[in-house]
């Protein structure tokens, strides 16, 4: 990626020390080409990233966390249903779908990562049976990207502190209607409350706002309660959420996954299939 980048910016002659003397603004536009670039040549690969050197960054943060490396502090993690919608409503190749592409990407990982295994192929294509192309494609990308290292990491921090699961499934029909669901970063207006910006707003305009305002506050709830008190008692225990469930912590018995929606839910196990399809190999942080 250095090299490609000394290229670009020197129009094809790798020149470090034409590079030095150059002012930053300059540097911007050969930057934004790299950024394009990289993803497009080497699919779901970043041309700028953290770079694990043993020193700054000792290790990749999943194997560190499955190692028993991480500070043994409360944790709540979780991943959104549709979290690969956008990138392919965005046709980002961060996040390829097409399954011939995605294969071409773990033999990439295997060639950097001398020893990786790949999960066995009929297994993992098992769990996404019945689905299209795309759909199968969607749930890859969603699985190796997102759920998986969330699974791995609740896994292993849950021996070692108190940590809660979840899901976040909310999405309102217009959302549903684009066929963007509960996609990549659609939690956060919940957790924050800023659910609705207005007029101009477009995505309540088939409804759900009611409800989605009822998501908010039980996700407004649950975060303050764990910052409060968490590990003395499970999230959600008290009055202020009615109905809803308490949010039991995760561990490797139960498996419990908060299932945050219309209305909540705890589910023992949830995407047990997919866990097992996949096996316990680290995709891409090894």
């Amino acid at each position: 990626v250095a090299k490609l980048f000394l290229e670009i910016f020197s129009g094809g002659e790798a020149d470090l020390g034409l590079l030095r003397t150059t002012a930053a603004e300059d540097l911007l536009g050969p930057s934004d080409e790299l950024f394009a670039r990289v993803p497009q040549e080497t699919p779901g690969t970043l041309a700028f990233a953290p770079i694990v050197d043993g020193d700054l960054l000792p290790d990749y943060p999943v194997r560190a966390f499955r190692h028993g490396n991480a500070h043994p502090i409360p944790l709540i993690i979780g991943t959104n249903k549709d979290e690969s919608s956008l990138f392919r409503m965005m046709k980002s190749p961060l996040m390829p779908i097409d399954p011939v592409v995605i294969t071409s990407m773990f033999a990439e990982i295997a060639d950097e990562h001398p020893g990786f295994e790949l999960p066995d192929h009929s297994q993992i294509e098992g769990a996404y049976s019945g689905l299209s192309k795309l759909g199968a494609g969607l749930g890859l990308t969603r699985d190796f990207g997102f759920r998986l290292p969330t699974l791995w990491i609740a896994e292993a921090h849950s021996k070692i502190a108190p940590t809660w699961l979840y899901r976040f499934d909310y999405a309102p029909p217009m959302l549903k209607a684009l066929k963007i669901g509960a996609t990549h970063g659609t939690e956060l207006a919940y957790v924050f409350g800023n659910i609705n910006h207005g007029a101009r707003d477009i995505t309540y305009k088939l409804g759900g706002l009611s409800a989605a305002r009822h998501v908010s506050e039980r996700m407004q709830t649950r975060w303050l309660d764990f910052a409060r008190a968490a590990g003395d008692y499970g999230i959600g225990a008290d009055s202020e959420l009615g109905t809803a469930p308490g949010w039991p912590t995760y561990d490797t018995d139960t498996r419990s996954t908060l299932l945050i929606d219309k209305h909540d839910a705890v589910v023992a196990d949830l995407d047990r299939e997919i866990r097992e399809a996949w096996g316990d190999t680290v995709i891409a942080f090894t």
